[in-house]
């Protein structure tokens, strides 16, 4: 790249980048302080691992152009594949080009509306295991306490391998023998060491997995050996069960062997590949547990950290939960089976979730690699050129949300105020699941199944504070992950929980 001036819209910046994100009290704290020190700048230049430059996507405008406008003309980096993807499978999410393009199109009916409506009762499900647990944390007089980080990551896991696979996995209640060996290879996988995170964060740029014949890298390899051995045969069962099915020419629910009842999205995806059968368009096998792989990582994640700080802001913030709680016994009252237009309807909880979104956003960051020259708003950008988009940069700059982007308040999504709102208002000042043609193909999975869990939850227990978050004072936040490719905070969240009519029995 040519020299630029202080005054230029790019900015260098040599002080070390790792060190300063990496003690950083929030693993975006550096990130947004860059983009409300530079507002106007749509790219700002850093350094990285081996003084590698590389831009950070700032403004909405930049964010359109990359995401929307040349979205085929960046890509996922390999090293990020080579970090991530053997986690969380080399299905849509680091597909390219053309074939991105064909994957997107044939799944984009499994998660379409229709489809949710189908699996609804499958969320509903699993939010009343999810009551049934937080009610055995209770004691005699209705309060207790739960470690909201591991509690909300089994539920959602248990909702996952329902809807996702058709099979349970009972994480909630007791684990079934079966299934023990798939949780652990998952949780030995997702959730690394020290050590083997640092292995897998070095095979990332060099190729050192097959050369280290230590307990950290061999368990790490057995663990996805096995998650997706598991996958295949869950894959293979189904498919003999649908060809059954085909057989008898049965009705399929009622002739089928799983909890789901055929309404779960692997069931879908092989209904879907029997009208592409002999064609370009069929998807093989191994593209099906790379796709299995990819939505169970990030569908569980997802929600896991939304009702982790769901709870975090309903402990502190007694009328935001008040609010939520009196909408939800309304509808309850006149609509006891809430479908899926009625959930939709719900304003405050659609408030509420954006606005979790926007101060809570689960995702830490997105990369990009320019796959050949372009210019961007101005600025050229040479082939191979690595980019960051931190949705924090989006959501919480004072240029597009005002002196109170800091602040949480449900309500700015009625009538966005502060000093800019009309950039507030733009699509690209919201990050949470991308933009254009990537845009994340499973939001409206994950947000039906946040609101599907609050709904069950919220009009049976209150969430209050804990003397872990009483320690952190008036307006304080738990120390947080960092490095992480999460939001979450550092060591849990302990959240108090209590019967809802044990309160008003002693009001």
């Amino acid at each position: 790249m040519v020299e630029m001036t202080r005054r230029s819209l790019f900015f260098f910046y040599f002080e070390s980048r790792c060190q300063r994100l990496f003690t950083a009290a929030s693993p975006v704290e550096l990130y947004v302080a860059w983009g409300n020190r530079w507002p106007e700048a749509p790219f700002i230049r850093h350094l990285v691992l081996g003084n590698q430059e590389t831009l950070l996507i700032n403004t909405p405008e930049a964010h359109k152009e990359v995401f929307q406008t040349h979205c085929y003309d960046f890509v996922k980096p390999e090293f990020l594949f080579r970090v991530a993807g053997e986690v969380v499978g080399r299905g849509l999410l680091f597909s390219e080009g053309a074939e991105h393009k064909r994957q997107r199109r044939l799944l984009t009916g499994v998660f379409s509306v229709p489809s949710l409506k189908r699996s609804l009762p499958l969320f509903q499900d699993k939010a009343g295991a999810l009551t049934g647990l937080l009610q055995t944390c209770l004691d005699a007089e209705g309060r207790g306490f739960i470690e909201a980080v591991e509690t909300f990551s089994k539920a959602t896991i248990d909702v996952v391998g329902v809807t996702l696979l058709g099979v349970e996995l009972n994480h909630l209640t007791s684990v079934d023998k079966k299934m023990e060996n798939f949780l652990k290879s998952y949780h030995r996988a997702l959730e690394q060491p020290p050590l083997g995170a640092l292995i897998s964060f070095i095979n990332g740029y060099v190729s050192i997995r097959r050369f280290l014949p230590i307990e950290a890298n061999l368990g790490f390899i057995q663990a996805n050996r096995e998650i997706r051995k598991m996958m295949r045969a869950c894959i293979h069962q189904r498919m003999q069960e649908l060809e059954e099915a085909t057989r008898n020419k049965a009705v399929y629910a009622s002739a089928y062997s799983t909890v789901s009842g055929g309404r779960d999205i692997l069931t879908m995806m092989l209904e879907d590949r029997k009208t592409f059968k002999g064609t370009d368009d069929e998807l093989t096998i191994d593209e099906i547990t790379e796709q299995l792989l990819t939505f169970m990582a990030a569908g569980h994640e997802t929600t896991a950290g939304m009702l982790t700080w769901a709870s975090f802001v309903m402990a502190t913030r007694p009328d935001v939960q008040d609010k939520l709680r009196d909408e939800m016994t309304v509808l309850l009252k006149d609509t006891p089976n809430p479908g899926y237009n009625d959930i939709e309807r719900l304003h405050y909880l659609n408030n509420f979730s954006r606005e979790l979104l926007r101060v809570y956003c689960p995702a830490i960051l997105v990369c990009r690699e320019a796959a050949k020259d372009l210019t961007i708003c101005g600025q050229i950008i040479p082939k191979g050129t690595p980019l960051l988009a931190v949705p924090a940069v989006s959501s919480l700059p004072q240029a597009s949300w005002g002196p109170d982007a800091n602040e949480f308040k449900p309500e700015r999504w009625d009538k966005l105020q502060g000093l800019a709102a009309a950039a507030a208002a733009s699509p690209y000042a919201y990050g949470a699941f991308s933009h254009g043609p990537r845009v994340c193909i499973g939001k409206q999975y994950a947000l039906t199944e946040f609101k599907v869990l609050l709904l069950e939850m919220l009009p049976k227990f209150r969430f209050g504070t804990s003397p872990q978050i009483e320690g952190l004072g008036p307006g304080g936040m738990p120390p947080l992950l960092n490095p992480t490719l999460t939001f979450r905070p550092k060591g849990g969240l302990m959240v108090g929980v209590e019967r809802v009519q044990e309160r008003v029995r002693a009001g």
